[in-house]
């Protein structure tokens, strides 16, 4: 079964600007960026019970190649999957599953 994809506006606001600072440097390494983000959302969509949880109901999937996490958690009653950040995994790990 497949679970709807909701990102918020945090998540979305991370993603742009990676996406963005992988253009600024090169646009092959923005459009593997990308693929690789869309790869990690696809498999969680698949199977979002797959990755551990890290915290509470937070799950974490890494993306390979990339220093990224997609912090996410899953709503069974409405068959979606949450994806509340994508985070680099250099940042301050507090900030992580902050609102």
């Amino acid at each position: 079964m497949q679970y709807q994809i909701i990102f918020r506006a945090r998540a979305k606001r991370e993603y742009v600007q990676s996406v963005g600072w992988y253009r600024e440097r090169s646009i092959q390494a923005a459009e593997n960026f990308v693929a690789q983000i869309e790869a990690v959302v696809s498999a969680i969509q698949e199977q979002p019970d797959f990755y551990r949880k890290t915290y509470k109901q937070y799950r974490e999937a890494r993306a390979k190649k990339y220093p990224y996490s997609i912090v996410y958690f899953v709503d069974e009653e409405n068959n979606t999957v949450v994806i509340t950040s994508v985070f680099h995994q250099k940042r301050n790990p507090a900030d992580k599953f902050s609102k």
